[in-house]
């Protein structure tokens, strides 16, 4: 009652309580921050987005981020419960890249190679498009999904292969990175332990070192708990898990309403 009495203020109106038995929504604000998880299923969509966990992994070409991620989101699947909604926000990136290497092929003469994705040009706008499309399905996908949220990638990500691509993270990329709703965990998939897998659509085996090093420092600066995940699928996978163990039983630490 308290809080909102303290809402009713804020907004100059007068607090009229209803279901103050809880005998129609057998549920309270107490009880909701005292176990989110628990009570998933009675909260709404824009407060879902706020309270889902982002958990993002990142990393190299062909080195294991969308095998970690998906993997990552069926075992969390697996567990039932509010859990069962768990979504996997994919890379926009490589939809994106699939788009360009098809049109340049339709493009191309037809006596001539056709081209590959080395042949690709990419520009800023590019890269703000991925950024904005990444933060967008993101939002969505947390709107709808379950307490922890799983994304291959994210904007911050887009800084570091914007500077691979372009030599350089412009301004509007970086203000989309830094406009990301919290993160709670970076996952980095280390380029040690996984072969490079030429799909048609990776060029950067060469880069693969350099790529990694960008993201610890990249991630050592932005203030977010990462952890570099090494060894095979299921040893990576154990360990994504067991970070994401701690983050839930570390809880929300949501503060009594103001009032």
């Amino acid at each position: 009652a308290h809080g909102d009495a303290e809402l009713a203020r804020r907004f100059d109106a007068a607090p009229v309580l209803l279901d103050l038995d809880r005998g129609t929504f057998a549920v309270s604000g107490t009880k909701v921050r005292a176990d989110p998880v628990g009570h998933w299923a009675e909260i709404e969509p824009p407060v879902r987005a706020w309270l889902a966990r982002r958990v993002v992994v990142v990393g190299a070409e062909s080195t294991g981020t969308t095998t970690l991620s998906r993997d990552l989101a069926a075992a969390l699947r697996g567990r039932g419960g509010p859990h069962a909604l768990t979504r996997w926000v994919p890379e926009y990136g490589r939809e994106l890249t699939v788009a360009k290497l098809a049109r340049a092929r339709a493009l191309a003469a037809p006596d001539l190679p056709p081209p590959t994705v080395a042949d690709l040009d990419w520009d800023d706008a590019d890269f703000e498009l991925v950024a904005r499309r990444q933060n967008r399905t993101e939002q969505h996908a947390a709107r709808t999904g379950g307490p922890v949220l799983v994304c291959d990638t994210d904007a911050l990500a887009t800084t570091v292969w914007q500077e691979r691509y372009r030599g350089r993270a412009t301004a509007p990329v970086r203000d989309l990175a830094r406009s990301m709703p919290p993160r709670a965990l970076y996952l980095l998939t280390s380029d040690k332990d996984v072969p490079f897998d030429d799909d048609g659509l990776r060029d950067g085996e060469h880069l693969r070192g350099w790529m990694t090093d960008r993201f610890r420092e990249t991630l050592t600066t932005s203030g977010v708990p990462w952890q570099e995940l090494h060894g095979d699928r299921r040893t990576r996978l154990t360990e994504a898990l067991q970070a994401v163990d701690r983050l839930l039983a570390d809880g929300w630490h949501l503060a009594d309403p103001l009032g």
